[in-house]
């Protein structure tokens, strides 16, 4: 819970993200929190702050200036902070280009250092790119989405030159389009497993079906059912074993978890992937063009199935209005799911407690618009509301969305999100990312 009478809110001005692109806010292991965000006249920033002390001034820096035709969500950054300390920050040009662009630091943590643009081209236009760094096997990972209905892979051993891209879902015009991705560090007695925890579905009123489907891929590439089992499928492409086996570089959407299927006349919004112990999924429902139907839940894998919560909240509204026909107006508020860090900030390295009953919900109900916390007390069976962290009287036009739980989150910042006019994802917002910092001094 959040003492709002000790926090102080802090604003980082113009800024948004897109709800698709991982990671985009983590705190790295010097204890500051960084935060990459797309302001409205299509600059990619990044954010430097203290959560801890009021007086460490905080730092950002663009990254890149692009202009107005690039003020849209879909060109938000994705931010890696790899092991070594040096930060990277990834984007695109969506349907402008066929190009994706990032920039690396120099020194360790240091936004003033990046070097310069380096730019991948693609066969077509680019979005929603997914940039991790794979420790175990020296590498960049990048996931995006290409012309719109495929997903493609790529890696690189030295962060400048790129295998080609293999591409590992392709669908029609009415098939999946939106993957999730979050990598996920997992404690054993072995020491510390990499694996790549996603879940996909397609969009609410363009797809043909409306499930939300997920697994995992361990270090190596390997695709791996919830349950464990491994799948003959390899992220690195089409191959032949010594012993002849084929193994398949495309995923087979039959064999991966369901974690909901819409009934019919209904549809479903992906809102959460959380790589938490039990993993979580945060989704919406609704009958299309009734936001009265708008209900949140959260999906647990416990006993090797997904186990859906009892309702949580009711959404209240669509964040788009009904007359922008790209089916925008089928974004609600949003989730994330808290990672229960506590004050030192919790990592798996740290064998730490991990709490992930609490969840963020940004919703509206008939006098304002809300973030509230809701926990769970019988383990993700049912949640409660827990707080009210901040409600916006209707009557002042603004409006609430996307709270986001920063990768390794501290207590002191446990959530932020986004508040301000939202009119769909190409530049018609104008917005702020506001959060509640409880200093320790």
């Amino acid at each position: 819970m959040i003492n709002l009478n000790k926090c102080r809110e802090i604003r980082i001005k113009r800024a948004n993200t897109d709800w698709w692109i991982n990671e985009k806010s983590i705190v790295g292991d010097n204890g500051l929190t960084y935060i990459a965000y797309m302001t409205d006249m299509g600059e990619i920033h990044i954010k430097e702050l203290d959560a801890k002390c009021s007086r460490t001034p905080s730092r950002d820096t663009v990254v890149c200036r692009l202009n107005c035709n690039y003020a849209d969500e879909h060109n938000s950054p994705s931010l890696c902070i790899l092991q070594d300390g040096r930060i990277v920050v990834a984007y695109t040009g969506h349907a402008a280009t066929s190009t994706l662009t990032y920039r690396i630091t120099t020194r360790p943590y240091d936004i003033y250092s990046f070097g310069p643009e380096i730019v991948l081209k693609y066969e077509q236009s680019v979005t929603y790119v997914q940039l991790f760094e794979n420790i175990y096997k020296r590498e960049l990972w990048l996931f995006t989405r290409v012309a719109a209905v495929t997903w493609e892979f790529r890696y690189s051993k030295d962060g400048v030159h790129w295998s080609d891209p293999t591409c590992f879902l392709a669908s029609d015009a009415g098939g999946l389009f939106y993957i999730d991705i979050r990598k996920q560090l997992v404690p054993s007695h072995y020491g510390i497993s990499e694996r790549w925890f996603f879940a996909l579905y397609g969009h609410p009123r363009i797809s043909k079906d409306h499930t939300i489907h997920s697994a995992y891929f361990d270090a190596e590439g390997w695709l791996f059912t919830l349950d464990g089992q491994r799948l003959n499928m390899n992220l690195y492409g089409d191959a032949e074993l010594q012993d002849g086996t084929k193994i398949n570089g495309k995923l087979d959407l039959q064999e991966l978890s369901v974690v909901y299927k819409s009934p019919e006349k209904t549809t479903v919004r992906l809102l959460e992937v959380a790589p938490t112990v039990p993993l979580r999924i945060g989704f919406a429902t609704f009958e299309m063009d009734n936001p009265d139907t708008i209900t949140y839940y959260i999906a647990s894998w416990k006993e090797n199935a997904w186990q859906i919560s009892k309702p949580i909240a009711k959404g209240g509204e669509f964040l788009a209005k009904q007359p922008q026909l790209d089916g925008s107006q089928t974004y609600v508020g949003g989730m994330a799911c808290y990672y229960g860090v506590g004050e030192e900030g919790f990592h798996p390295n740290h064998r730490g407690k991990i709490d992930t009953n609490r969840v963020y919900i940004a919703r509206a109900d008939v006098d304002n618009r809300l973030l509230e916390s809701y926990v769970s007390y019988d383990d993700g069976k049912s949640y409660m509301l827990e707080q009210v962290v901040k409600a916006i009287p209707r009557k002042e036009h603004l409006k609430i969305w996307r709270p986001i739980v920063p990768i390794y989150a501290q207590d002191n910042m446990p959530v932020y999100w986004h508040e301000g006019i939202y009119s769909a994802h190409t530049g018609g917002w104008h917005c702020d990312a506001v959060m509640l910092v409880e200093y320790d001094d």
